[in-house]
């Protein structure tokens, strides 16, 4: 359970219109440094680039059987201990088939055809990387020298450097006090016009003050039963304030012999955290449960989405009810829905945006082009027919504004809010003020806790720091730039 705790705060192509890149930012840099590449490179050089792919091979026959991504990756490190790197380049090939938003996966093959001194298939998969928003500098891997030979390959590793730049006008609002609280969800709450935040250590909400000081609202005892704080969601129409509670051993008042494999929605009055009801997980024998990330509709209906077993449940009509099922999913973490409640969006930390149909009752492919990683989302909001979404699990990281089209079934634009900066170490949830003012974490600190979810160091605990922009950062231009709807 640990290890999931760590690890959830890390999608096909389509044929939809390519997006538009509408503002000055990393994917503009990248297209004008690929465009003053092509025009530098001689006509030989353009042409090791524009190289066909070469045929599948049998051993590409038979992965192509394999769906099983830990099969694949255990295959390719035993690749790797043979130096066998055509094989392995084999294995990375359909890992990437199966999960082409995972730049890593695109990288490594790079990688392995360096090792063959495959300049071509090297250089147009580090290109592929590039127009994907990835940046990496790589004169820190050595794996790359026998094809860093070329005025190719300087100019190519010239625009994957100048994509690890910072980009974005953002900062950080508040750094909370260097305590052992494990802050890795907050919420807007209008009524207040403040933030609160949520302590998976303390089982416990506060509201943010000025200087980042920490007021109490509430906190786990024996009535409420409360494990970990993972989410938040107000509703302050209703004034209620809803909890996603899970029982992991970073809870400080965690017992495993009542509490292993718990968790819950837990709901609670809004202006005194005062507790009102809980409402909790299915009890099945063996199987652990863990409420990671709540969604709140405009009629008060709560979704609350279980990233380990990839399902999503509500609370309607003082019920709580399964929604739906996805044993195909890695793990759901970011969760939105639109503004008439139609559609329900949903992150899986691999394979990228999904939706689901509330009316019909039937999930969808949200159409995304080739060019566009979205895996490694936390953070996931609606705003103004767009998906804002905050991306921990890219190299480098950043936030994204995805705009949807008129059936919201399809991307038509995107364009990087933030990137790169070095407050942004590992971003993750995230939340939107009435004035599209988005506020995350930037800095989770889960990767400092071990598997019994203590601190590893508790000198290299750091303050939480709560990033914010604007979402309408540079919106006109993006506009602009986007096509014509068919």
């Amino acid at each position: 359970m640990a290890g999931v705790l760590r690890n959830l705060s890390r999608g096909p192509g389509s044929d939809a219109p390519p997006f538009a890149s509408g503002t000055p930012a990393i994917m503009l840099r990248a297209v004008a440094l690929f465009a003053a590449l092509a025009l530098s490179l001689s006509a030989h050089a353009q042409q090791v680039i524009r190289n066909p792919a070469p045929a599948p091979t049998a051993l590409d026959q038979q992965l192509a059987k394999v769906s099983d991504t830990a099969t694949l990756l255990n295959l390719a490190m035993r690749h790797q201990a043979e130096s066998d790197w055509a094989s392995q380049a084999a294995v990375w090939r359909r890992l990437i088939e199966l999960r082409p938003h995972i730049g890593d996966y695109r990288y490594q093959l790079a990688a392995a055809y360096a090792q063959q001194d495959l300049k071509s298939q090297t250089y147009t998969t580090l290109l592929e990387l590039q127009a994907q928003g990835y940046g990496y500098d790589l004169t820190q891997d050595k794996r790359f020298a026998p094809v860093a030979t070329t005025p190719v390959w300087h100019h190519i590793a010239d625009v994957l450097k100048q994509s690890t730049q910072p980009f974005g006008e953002g900062k950080v609002a508040y750094t909370l006090p260097k305590e052992d609280l494990l802050i890795e969800s907050l919420a807007w709450d209008p009524s207040r016009k403040a933030l609160l935040v949520g302590s998976i250590r303390e089982g416990a909400v506060y509201q943010v003050g000025g200087n980042g000081k920490l007021v109490p609202l509430l906190r786990a005892d024996e009535d409420n039963g409360l494990w970990a704080v993972m989410d938040l969601a107000v509703d302050a129409k209703r004034g209620v304030l809803w909890v996603a509670s899970t029982a992991v051993p970073h809870f400080k008042g965690y017992a495993p012999e009542k509490d292993l494999g718990q968790a819950g929605v837990f709901k609670f009055d809004l202006k005194t955290g005062k507790f009102l009801k809980r409402y909790l997980s299915p009890s099945v024998l063996g199987q652990q449960f863990f409420i990671s990330t709540l969604a709140l509709a405009g009629d008060g209906t709560v979704y609350a989405a279980d990233g380990v077993n990839n399902a999503v449940y509500m609370v309607r009509d003082d019920q709580f009810k399964r929604v739906f099922h996805a044993t195909t999913l890695t793990g759901i973490r970011g969760m939105t829905l639109d503004a008439g409640d139609r559609i329900l969006y949903f992150a899986d930390v691999e394979r990228g945006i999904f939706g689901y149909d509330l009316n019909a009752g039937q999930p969808f492919d949200v159409l995304v082009p080739e060019n566009l990683a979205l895996a490694g989302i936390d953070g996931l909001l609606w705003w103004n027919n767009h998906l804002l979404a905050v991306q921990g699990g890219m190299s480098p990281p950043r936030v994204m504004r995805l705009t949807l089209g008129e059936d919201g079934r399809r991307f038509i634009g995107a364009q990087p809010l933030e990137a790169a900066q070095p407050a942004l170490t590992e971003p993750t949830l995230a939340t939107l003020a009435d004035d599209g003012t988005l506020y995350f974490i930037a800095n989770s600190q889960k990767q400092l806790y071990d598997r019994f979810g203590l601190p590893k160091k508790r000198d290299a605990l750091q303050g939480t720091r709560i990033y914010s922009l604007q979402a309408d950062f540079a919106l006109e231009k993006a506009e602009a730039a986007q096509p014509a709807q068919p």
